[in-house]
């Protein structure tokens, strides 16, 4: 079983100092997805004149320093065990890079380090990767300096290349000339020799400007689950959004009153780049990522073990843990259930028994609710909880099951949203699941020895409640209403049998 966060180490702070922004985020402690302690950025612009005059402006340097000193007293009013603080294109880049690095450990009490285009693609991916183990394509990182991208399959990162083509830089270097700027982008990534398409890879983003590019296209759509994380789309789709936003003044980009005003400045110059590389890759789909460098930093650092763990099924466990009066229960929920799926051993399976198992999971997860909103708190846990390795369709998946397993109708507001993500069989699927999870509830009363002496078989148009003759008590009527309503979805005749 994985450690509990309790058990994990003390809070580890990450210091982002990138071209556009400066970052502090601490995190609770070095586990496979630790929770976000605290997270704040400040708009320093480091990289803004680099282009024109090779260095940092001293304006956005004291901005810097003054922003770092208040990061490290938070880390020292927060009790921070470790702080690592790094340094991107700005600072390695800049004629006076050196010298700021230099102030910083004096003025700041910060070491920083200063990486290289290479390991800050290698991180980033590794940030992706944590969050989305089953990554594969190309993942792009755009700061405001540069361009990383990293070529993923299996888990790992391949090619690797760092681009000097940050929006701040173009801008700097180019003003408002887009023609030209789109032209040097387009030659810098012919120069990317495995750039190229292969069929069915995607495209991942990191950086804010690629994320609020998706979060203006959530926006556009109405999306009912406004979460970047595992937000996807088309890529033909996605590089018709950026024609669009590349041709926009900054003033002009719908709902771009949402974003401050140093990130609208950049979209319309972030769009264009986005939308080369999409000229050369052509993926199927495009997929944001909320995770990268920073939350690659503490991937990196953790046994091959503990990597393999699944994302979504860690956080899950741990929020079990956290707020469920039977944890342990889960398990046994997940293996009383499966006489009602098939299995054919395929992708789909897998990923199916890993929707079931969460549902487990956090199928006590409202115990605490009013009874009468249990089923809506369930649901919006799962929606709008903080949790990767898990798509929109996923979630609206988990969410579907734990209403019906709360008892709550298909058409109820809380749910009905998201339920344009599932197919109709996925739909169906997830209510038998939630149905299946109400009658282990109401048949145990969630301690362990009823599932465990009782089981389900479905055969000859019947679903099949077996119970030992020494507990046939516990098979009462209530019971057999809740397995009834199973078997209506299931279309078959409900029997309870002793055995």
């Amino acid at each position: 079983m994985t450690e509990t966060y309790a058990e994990a180490k003390s809070y580890i702070a990450v210091i982002d100092i990138g071209s556009n922004s400066v970052r502090l985020v601490v995190f609770s402690g070095l586990c496979r997805v630790p929770d976000t302690v605290f997270n704040e950025k400040i708009m320093c612009g480091l990289g803004s004149a680099i282009g024109t005059t090779g260095s940092m402006s001293e304006e956005s340097v004291e901005l810097a320093i003054s922003t770092l000193k208040r990061y490290r007293a938070l880390c020292d009013q927060m009790g921070v065990g470790e702080i690592v603080s790094l340094a991107t294109a700005a600072v390695r880049d800049a004629g006076n890079g050196e010298d700021f690095v230099r102030r910083v450990k004096e003025e700041c009490r910060l070491d920083i380090q200063v990486i290289e285009g290479p390991e800050e693609a290698r991180l980033s991916a590794l940030g992706v990767l944590s969050g989305e183990p089953s990554a594969k394509g190309v993942i792009g990182d755009l700061g405001g300096g540069s361009l990383e991208l990293v070529r993923i399959h299996d888990g790992d990162a391949f090619e690797r290349r760092s681009l000097e083509k940050g929006p701040l830089r173009l801008m700097s270097k180019f003003g408002d000339d887009m023609r030209a700027m789109r032209q040097h982008v387009k030659n810098s990534l012919m120069e990317v020799e495995w750039l190229d398409h292969r069929e069915g890879d995607s495209f991942y983003l990191v950086g804010g400007a690629w994320r609020n590019i998706a979060r203006l296209m959530m926006k556009e759509q109405s999306n009912p689950l406004p979460i970047l994380q595992g937000y996807r789309a088309a890529g033909s789709e996605m590089a018709a959004f950026c024609d669009r936003l590349a041709m926009l003044r900054p003033a002009d980009i719908p709902f771009g009153d949402l974003l401050n005003e140093r990130r609208r400045q950049v979209i319309p110059v972030a769009a264009m780049i986005l939308r080369e590389v999409l000229r050369v890759l052509r993926p199927r789909y495009v997929i944001v990522s909320s995770f990268g460098l920073r939350e690659g930093v503490l991937f990196d650092r953790l046994t091959p073990e503990k990597r393999a763990e699944d994302p979504f099924l860690y956080s899950c466990r741990h929020l079990a843990e956290e707020r469920c009066r039977f944890t342990e229960h889960a398990d046994i929920l997940f293996d009383w259930t499966r006489p009602l799926f098939r299995s054919g051993d395929t992708e789909r399976d897998v990923d199916r028994e890993m929707l079931h198992m969460a549902t487990c999971l956090l199928s006590d997860v409202a115990w605490r609710g009013h009874p009468d909103f249990r089923a809506e708190k369930a649901v919006e846990t799962v929606l709008h909880g903080n949790f990767v390795g898990v798509t929109h369709r996923e979630r609206a998946y988990v969410a579907l099951a734990l209403n019906q397993a709360y008892g709550a109708p298909l058409n109820v507001p809380h749910v009905a949203g998201v339920l344009q993500f599932l197919k109709v069989e996925e739909i169906h699927e997830a209510r038998v699941m939630g149905a299946a999870l109400r009658l282990a509830q109401r048949l145990s009363g969630g301690a362990a020895d009823a599932l465990k002496l009782s089981s389900l078989t479905i055969a000859r148009g019947k679903i099949v409640l077996s119970v030992p003759k020494s507990q046939s008590e516990i098979a009462n009527d209530v019971v057999f209403k809740r397995l009834l309503q199973l078997g209506q979805l299931l279309g078959r005749q409900a029997t309870i049998q002793t055995v």
